[in-house]
């Protein structure tokens, strides 16, 4: 039994280490560096996609933050509501976005219990595919005390971002 559960734990370590480093087999960005530009302003690049099983992510990134897209199976999810209940860690709340076309619903975390509050987040479901937007690096460039405001902003631009797929 220890044999077989060693051997399955060699060949899941390689195939996780070859998937995300064959980026030549990734899809193209749903988004171009236009796209970023359009909402968040200039001086993006587009860094290389990768892919963790099922999961592929595109990064957009600046001098100060990084503009995260994750595509991912919706696993029969119809709506974010329904997707976020079975796949939310706990603690965090969701918040919709009022007229949304797509249903997108805003992370919402706690500042004072969790690291993550200052990754503003989005997400939606649209085309069976789950989507979350989320800018990565923002705790580097704002005051604690303008973090509140700042995150604000970033998820309004995220919602403005052109939907995908």
């Amino acid at each position: 039994m220890r044999i077989c559960l060693f051997a399955f734990l060699i060949l899941l370590s390689i195939s996780l280490v070859w998937g995300q480093n064959n980026s030549k087999d990734i899809p193209k960005s749903p988004l171009t560096v236009a796209d970023i530009e359009s909402v968040f302003g200039k001086g993006f690049k587009e860094e290389a996609p990768s892919k963790f099983g099922e999961s592929t992510s595109y990064r957009f990134s600046n001098k100060d933050y990084t503009i995260q897209i994750l595509v991912e199976p919706s696993y029969g999810m119809k709506t974010i509501s329904e997707y976020n209940k079975m796949m939310s860690p706990k603690g965090v709340t969701w918040k919709p976005i009022s007229n949304d076309p797509d249903g997108a619903m805003i992370e919402v975390r706690d500042d004072k219990n969790d690291d993550l509050a200052s990754n503003p987040a989005v997400e939606y479901i649209r085309k069976d595919k789950h989507i979350r937007l989320q800018v990565l690096g923002t705790y580097y460039g704002f005051d604690k005390k303008d973090m509140p405001k700042a995150r604000d902003e970033m998820r309004t631009k995220l919602a403005k971002l052109k939907r995908i797929p």
